[in-house]
């Protein structure tokens, strides 16, 4: 791969990775609202649900951003992005803001698939 693919897939790993980091410590400064909000939707257990979903967007966001075993770290990030989709924006799905909420996401997975298939790029801690 040349040099200039291998920095758009560091671009692009960094970028997603903060997409979950950023806001994954927004969360863990206030885990209740995240957690009253997985109650409000049904979860059981909304505080285990919710405290994995925190650690899980912390952690997993931290390995991409630095490239470490991201073939890996890509599927839990998949999952709440699917999760989310399913449970909180494709109940309006009617409501424009709710579906462009839905393509942001199916667009999140698409990178995160993407980089399940290319590698780490340049610039990573681990090389897969």
């Amino acid at each position: 791969m040349s040099n200039g693919n291998d920095n758009s897939i560091t671009f692009m790993r960094v970028l997603l990775g903060l997409l979950f980091l950023i806001p994954g410590i927004s969360k863990l400064m206030n885990p209740d609202m995240i957690i009253g909000m997985l109650g409000g939707l049904g979860f059981p257990s909304a505080a285990l649900f919710g405290w994995i979903l925190i650690l899980s967007e912390i952690v997993f966001g931290i390995a991409l951003v630095v490239g470490f075993k991201v073939k890996y770290a890509v599927w839990p990030l998949i999952i709440i992005l699917a999760v989310a989709i399913l449970t909180v924006h494709i109940k309006d799905v009617e409501n424009p803001m709710r579906m462009i909420d839905i393509l942001f996401r199916l667009g999140a997975i698409a990178g995160l698939n993407l980089l399940r298939y290319t590698g780490n790029g340049s610039f990573a801690v681990s090389k897969e």
